[in-house]
């Protein structure tokens, strides 16, 4: 049987201003902006059959996937592995200021993606480490179509992990506010038929 797996990531949080920041376990909720891109994907979705709808807990995104739920009975359910990575110590500084007062760490995360850990916080194998059997699980108790609303982190682990890219090729994919990957399932295989698609963009 064919289905498909829709892993979307969140809308915009309520960011205090637009610096690139280190987000990840800090709980902050949607902006006005991301209420509006997942206004805009709940439409994208609406002929789309969905059998079960799964969040990660954190406000951002169990906002989000309760949006595109609104008019469904899908299940919903809540996955706390699916959790973005989290930055420990370096939660919610900007990358700019961290460059500029940490050099020397923040050099150290450019040279290895993969292994690097914020101090308290975790690296990208930790996070596949929770990631992949979380999915792999979800996979197997659920057949049919799954919308998966998670955080950047989390879908490029999915995603990297299906398609063996290294992860010093983490900026390699582009994932936008309620960026959409439209993964096919047929029996045991998965298949990657689209990344990143923002339908309120008409891309």
């Amino acid at each position: 049987m064919e289905s498909t797996l829709y892993l979307v990531r969140h809308g915009r949080p309520e960011l205090p201003d637009n610096e690139m920041r280190f987000l990840g376990w800090t709980d902050l909720p949607l902006s006005a902006e991301g209420r509006r891109q997942a206004e805009a994907t709940k439409e994208a979705l609406s002929g789309w059959a969905l059998d079960r709808i799964v969040h990660s807990g954190l406000k951002r995104a169990a906002e989000t996937a309760g949006i595109l739920r609104e008019g469904r009975d899908a299940p919903f359910e809540e996955i706390s592995a699916f959790r973005e990575l989290a930055f420990g110590e370096w939660e919610l500084r900007s990358m700019k200021e961290l460059a500029e007062n940490e050099p020397e760490l923040f050099a150290a995360r450019g040279r290895d993606f993969a292994r690097f850990r914020p101090p308290g916080g975790e690296n990208f194998l930790d996070l596949h480490e929770r990631v992949w059997p979380a999915f792999l699980d979800l996979l197997d108790r659920e057949k049919g179509n799954i919308l998966l609303v998670a955080h950047a982190g989390v879908i490029k682990t999915i995603i990297f992990t299906l398609l063996g890219i290294p992860w010093q090729k983490l900026f390699s994919l582009r994932q936008d506010y309620c960026g959409v990957h439209v993964l096919s399932r047929w029996e045991e295989h998965l298949s990657v038929k689209q990344l990143n698609w923002t339908p309120r963009l008409g891309g």
